[in-house]
């Protein structure tokens, strides 16, 4: 697979944004059901309407409370305690990566989510004589739903214990402003169950199972890359599967950060990913196509020519690091268990980790793995940083920890400009 787009088909990132800007604001309309708060002046290009609407009562400040965490703010206009329109956050200004964070079509949807029929407004219970999964329900009162709730959790504890009780993950209001989800103990259920006697508990999330069941054993707890605007710092930028320009829509003001730094300071960046993503077009000088779930063994193959090179920092390993050699392998470790004899093909598999090795696997052509190697060793500072979409699937804690790693070999972690190969 070719590790850039054929120019012929590649948009350039203006024809890109412009499209993306029709789009976001076609979306939004869509999604609102209101007039837009962005009308084309008379060369076409989209401007703030001002105010909104002017026969409102009053207009209040309020955050988007949808799954993705970022909370962006959002001002709601109401008229007859109701809302009847959605604006955007107007402080600041409309610089590219100021302060101001506009929320995305989510957001701006919210009045739907609000007053959207589907929602569930009052207590149901399923009406007498019918089956569980008939679908039919009767309205009861607030105070006849607490009471059959509390006599059945009294009963559920008599018979079976607070193992009986399990608090399921996924609110859908990750980062609430009144409530609370995150983290899982902190939310009022959970209290309520703990001070009741305990309850049974997930472990990890839908988000990041693999990647969080990763860190402990690499890094003793869970440790955030560098921010974006760092990437100012570096001299390159490496993505893993990251791809913030869809994920965070408008996330918290990190989109406009990432676009702002890259504009501003003109590090190059590669994006590595299966898919040709927004960020790969808006963002990235440079797209390695790979197979998805191959990461780890383009790492390998990379790894493999900054130690054929003697590209790596070996003195940060010694320094810093458990297991990357024999000389450093914990106390009772078998032998060949590094890292290094894996690459060598001393360890269990007996196979040589070299580019001809990983291309075969990933995709990549060997040529692009020894290049993207000396690049990435050679750059002083580098900022590598991985999504939390190669890590979902089987055995995806590989991928997380080989990301890790390649920071560490490059020693580029706990510096300005650099980073630990988390998320950022």
């Amino acid at each position: 697979m070719p590790s850039k787009q054929p120019a012929n088909i590649r948009p350039s990132r203006r024809t890109f944004l412009k499209w993306s800007a029709i789009a976001g604001s076609t979306t939004g309309l869509v999604a609102c059901a209101t007039p837009s708060s962005y009308s084309p002046d008379k060369n076409g290009k989209l401007v703030p309407n001002g105010t909104g609407r002017t026969d409102v009562d009053k207009t209040v400040w309020s955050a988007c409370t949808v799954n993705c965490g970022s909370r962006c703010p959002v001002r709601l206009q109401v008229k007859d305690g109701r809302v009847v329109r959605v604006l955007p956050d107007n402080t600041g200004n409309d610089e590219l990566g100021s302060q101001q964070v506009r929320a995305c079509p989510r957001g701006r949807a919210i009045r739907q989510r609000i007053y959207n029929p589907d929602r569930l407004k009052k207590p149901m219970k399923r009406k007498p004589g019918t089956k569980r999964g008939e679908g039919q329900w009767v309205e009861i009162s607030w105070e006849q739903a607490l009471d059959e709730i509390a006599e059945k959790m009294k009963a559920l504890k008599s018979k079976y214990g607070n193992e009986c009780f399990y608090i399921q993950y996924g609110t859908g209001v990750l980062g609430s402003t009144m409530a609370c989800s995150w983290p899982p103990e902190t939310t009022p259920m959970a209290r309520m169950l703990s001070l009741y006697g305990g309850y049974l508990d997930h472990y990890s999330d839908y988000s990041t199972t693999n990647i969080t069941q990763a860190y402990p054993y690499f890094y003793g707890e869970w440790v955030a890359g560098n921010s974006f605007d760092d990437a100012a710092n570096s001299k390159l930028q490496v993505m893993f599967g990251n791809n913030p320009l869809e994920t965070r829509m408008s996330g918290g003001g990190q989109t406009f950060v990432t676009q702002a730094t890259k504009r501003k300071s003109g590090v190059k960046t590669i994006v590595i990913d299966p898919r040709y993503s927004e960020t790969s077009v808006a963002l990235g000088d440079e797209w390695v196509a790979l197979r998805p779930g191959t990461d780890a063994a383009l790492i390998a193959g990379m790894i493999y020519v900054m130690v054929e090179e003697n590209l790596h920092d070996q003195a940060f390993l010694d320094k810093y690091c458990v297991g990357f050699d024999e000389a450093h392998l914990p106390e009772g470790a078998p032998k060949n268990a590094s890292y290094l004899a894996y690459l060598q093909g001393k360890g269990k598999d007996k196979t040589v980790k070299t580019p001809e090795w990983a291309a075969r696997i990933t995709g990549v052509p060997a040529s692009d793995i020894r290049r993207l190697a000396r690049e990435i060793a050679t750059a002083k500072p580098c900022t590598i940083n991985q999504g939390w979409g190669p890590q979902r699937h089987a055995n995806g804690e590989g991928i997380a920890r080989a990301v890790f790693l390649l920071a560490c070999v490059t020693g580029n972690i706990g510096i300005k400009g650099g980073g630990t190969g988390g998320r950022e």
